[in-house]
């Protein structure tokens, strides 16, 4: 047993589906409305990212033990996003199989992980997916490993800030005490109960 894995969604998480609502500042996650990143666009004008969130996302990363992953329906072509949004070194990171069901009519994801976490036995792992809001074996699964955080985020807005910082400290938690955060408590992460509309990939 060792390491953390993080596994991420595309859109929903890292490229919200939402409208660019600006003048948010990201800076304030008592307010849900405040509790965002600024609003960008790539170069090519569709996809709307974070350049602050990817930074901070390449520092979670580049701890020691931390081994990402990408979990998305883009599957292979998720590299693309990684290199356009500025994730260092996510050409490289293994894709899981995430597309419609598995051979036993399970989620893709859900199937794909289960196994994952089953072969590489990490102490902790970060699951990030919009998807997660309507899969609740899933998050029962999760639940019951005591070392997977399965987290949705609100698709039209992605990871908030103060989601991201809670995820941050879960993640130096466990390479401090080299245990899973979630053995024996119940964790919540702000932003979790709000309200989901759309599914992501």
């Amino acid at each position: 047993m060792g390491g953390i894995n993080i596994y991420l969604d595309i859109d929903g998480v890292l490229n919200r589906y939402g409208p660019v609502r600006r003048g948010r500042t990201g800076a304030d996650p008592v307010d849900p409305d405040e509790d965002e990143w600024s609003a960008y666009t790539s170069a090519g004008g569709v996809l709307m990212w974070p350049p602050e969130m990817m930074a901070r996302i390449n520092r979670l990363l580049a701890a020691p033990e931390v081994t990402p992953y990408w979990l998305t329906t883009w599957e292979s072509e998720a590299a693309v996003f990684g290199e356009q949004v500025g994730l260092e070194g996510s050409a490289d990171w293994t894709w899981l199989p995430s597309r419609g069901l598995s051979a036993d009519g399970r989620w893709q994801k859900f199937a794909s992980i289960r196994d994952h976490v089953d072969q590489t036995d990490p102490i902790f792992a970060v699951w990030l997916d919009d998807d997660l809001a309507h899969e609740s074996e899933a998050r029962r699964w999760a639940r019951r490993s005591g070392r997977v955080l399965a987290f949705a985020p609100e698709p039209m807005v992605g990871l908030r800030p103060s989601e991201l910082a809670r995820i941050e400290e879960l993640v130096a938690e466990a390479l401090r005490t080299g245990r899973s955060p979630m053995a024996g408590r119940a964790l919540r992460i702000p932003g979790g109960g709000r309200r989901r509309t759309a599914r992501g990939d």
